[in-house]
């Protein structure tokens, strides 16, 4: 038993060590701003999370249209609160950037206000450098959940 426990802090090790680099060599710091982007959404500072976005950025949801522009976006933040999506939890798996384009991927939980589990899945997010500030450009989300039974009809 000790040895299986060993083994897999080992294994769990040599995983942490192994995202250490890819998530340093991300010079646009997308975990501090998953991490802002996940506070102010469940602080329900929507206009915050919108303006984490390029005024041209473009957020695509699983199972409905692509959004873009400011405005969208925050309608489409609404409506995921209207719904019932309390909080959100956001973990960022890797990053990379170069010169003034940066992209990462993660995974993501979102609650009810009570913390009972609605969805969760992956998500990755291309994001561009202007005027000396990093803003999202394009970010997708899909479920790891299985599809409702007859959605397919």
């Amino acid at each position: 038993m000790k040895r299986v426990i060993c083994c897999g802090f080992v294994l769990m090790l040599g995983a942490l060590l192994g995202a250490a680099p890819a998530l340093s060599a991300d010079k646009s710091d997308l975990a501090g701003r998953a991490a802002v982007w996940e506070k102010e959404y469940n602080a329900g500072n929507l206009k915050a999370v919108a303006a984490l976005y390029a005024g041209d950025g473009c957020r695509m949801p699983p199972n409905a249209k692509a959004v873009h522009g400011t405005q969208a976006i925050l309608a489409r933040l609404k409506e995921g609160k209207d719904k019932g999506w309390a909080k959100v939890k956001i973990a960022v798996t890797a990053a990379e950037s170069s010169g003034d384009l940066a992209y990462g991927t993660g995974t993501y939980e979102i609650m009810g206000a009570n913390g009972s589990a609605i969805d969760q899945g992956k998500w990755m997010n291309v994001s561009k450098k202007s005027n000396g500030t990093w803003k999202i450009q394009y970010d997708i989300f899909n479920s790891d959940m299985p599809m409702p039974a007859g959605a397919m009809k």
